[in-house]
């Protein structure tokens, strides 16, 4: 399987582009959702990676959130635009993401139809229906995109391609809200199985830990085994991860919401989420990190943390 693993953009990667693509040799462009990327912009952006490096393309929100996928005038055009700039990047994909509010009814699944039928060979669209990103998909719009060769966009880490495709693209978010979460070892792992035996897969990682955790993944992918998420282990892993912007005074419940989505190294072998250890906290509220950590070691018996 040719494993494409990346982010989703590299707008808050130190060093930009030239420095994301030494590291990863796969990225979604989502800039292009908010507004057009000038030809020039891509010829650039082509121009400063290497030659097997592989971009994807999220489509404009005009197509999917404006005219809500009716394949209007306008709609087309910044599909057209769109599929220009991904020739240019020759980016494989592009990504129609759908709101939550767009049940498709015979109008939207006829601009499915209309729209997918502009895409060059090459190219392959894909589609992220918000509005069933679990369960099955209405019986005409599978059909419209199993006619136009439209991918089943999901989060592996939720549910599964409800489409048979040699391709599968998978935008990764997790459970938590407002993007923010961060994949433990388990979770990876099965994202990896859910994957099935695609030809090509795109792992495209976007919650607020979405560099680190392509990263981790990648070199899952790579070694068969996960990198270390701190430098140290056990309860010294949890204070680490913790101490880098815990607030207090904080009741228990604030720090399984606000800290307990990160990852930290419960040993050697094990990426496990904070919430393992603070949900064991007595229902309280902490003046400050050491008083937390003290009532963490009282309740951390049977973990045997390595120092």
């Amino acid at each position: 399987m040719d494993a494409l693993v990346g982010a989703g953009g590299w707008g808050y990667f130190t060093g930009g582009l030239e420095s994301y693509a030494r590291g990863f040799r796969f990225v979604e462009v989502n800039a292009s959702f908010y507004r057009p990327v000038p030809e020039t912009y891509a010829r650039r952006w082509r121009s400063r990676v290497p030659a097997d490096f592989v971009f994807a393309l999220k489509a404009s929100q005009v197509v999917t959130h404006a005219d809500r996928l009716h394949a209007t005038a306008r709609g087309r055009t910044a599909l057209a635009h769109d599929l220009r700039i991904a020739g240019i990047l020759r980016a494989p994909f592009v990504i129609l993401e759908t709101p939550a509010s767009l049940g498709f009814e015979k109008e939207e699944v006829s601009g499915l139809r209309e729209l997918a039928a502009m895409v060059p060979g090459g190219t392959r669209l894909g589609l992220e229906a918000r509005a069933f990103r679990r369960g099955p998909l209405p019986h005409e719009l599978e059909r419209a995109m199993a006619d136009g060769r439209v991918l089943d966009v999901v989060d592996l880490s939720q549910t599964k391609p409800r489409l048979a495709d040699s391709d599968v693209y998978t935008r990764l978010f997790g459970p938590g809200p407002s993007n923010v979460y961060q994949f433990d070892d388990a979770e990876m792992r099965e994202v990896d199985r859910s994957s099935g035996d695609a030809i090509r897969t795109a792992f495209t990682f976007h919650g607020v830990r979405m560099y680190q955790d392509a990263a981790r993944f990648l070199t899952f992918k790579r070694t068969g085994a996960f990198p270390a998420a701190t430098d140290r282990r056990g309860l010294a892993s949890l204070e680490e991860v913790l101490g880098q912007d815990a607030r207090f005074p904080a009741s228990r419940d604030e720090l399984v919401k606000d800290q307990g989505w990160k990852v930290f190294d419960l040993d050697d072998k094990t990426r496990a989420h904070a919430a393992m250890f603070l949900e064991r906290l007595p229902e309280k509220v902490y003046a400050d990190l050491t008083e937390a950590l003290s009532d963490l070691r009282a309740v951390s018996i049977g973990f045997e943390p390595t120092p």
